[in-house]
């Protein structure tokens, strides 16, 4: 598990029974390449690979650190 993450997937499934909506997520591993620096509650951006190993099957493409909104600015409120 040397440079190895577990990424968590959230995402809400369709009881049709109860007609209601439910948490559910799924962990992933991927690798990471000694170049990031990625850090717990980052974003990353993830790829497909060939097999690294039993359970690695994708590539960190790039960390997007936990603070940052993506490149647009913070609306603040003037009162």
């Amino acid at each position: 598990m040397n440079r190895t993450i577990i990424l968590s997937r959230n995402y809400q499934h369709y009881v049709k029974k109860y007609q209601r909506y439910e948490k559910r997520h799924s962990n992933i591993a991927a690798h990471v390449s000694p170049y990031f620096r990625v850090k717990k509650r980052d974003h990353v951006i993830i790829r497909q690979c060939s097999p690294l190993s039993k359970t690695v099957r994708i590539n960190v493409l790039r960390g997007i650190p936990a603070g940052s909104t993506g490149g647009g600015k913070k609306a603040s409120s003037a009162v």
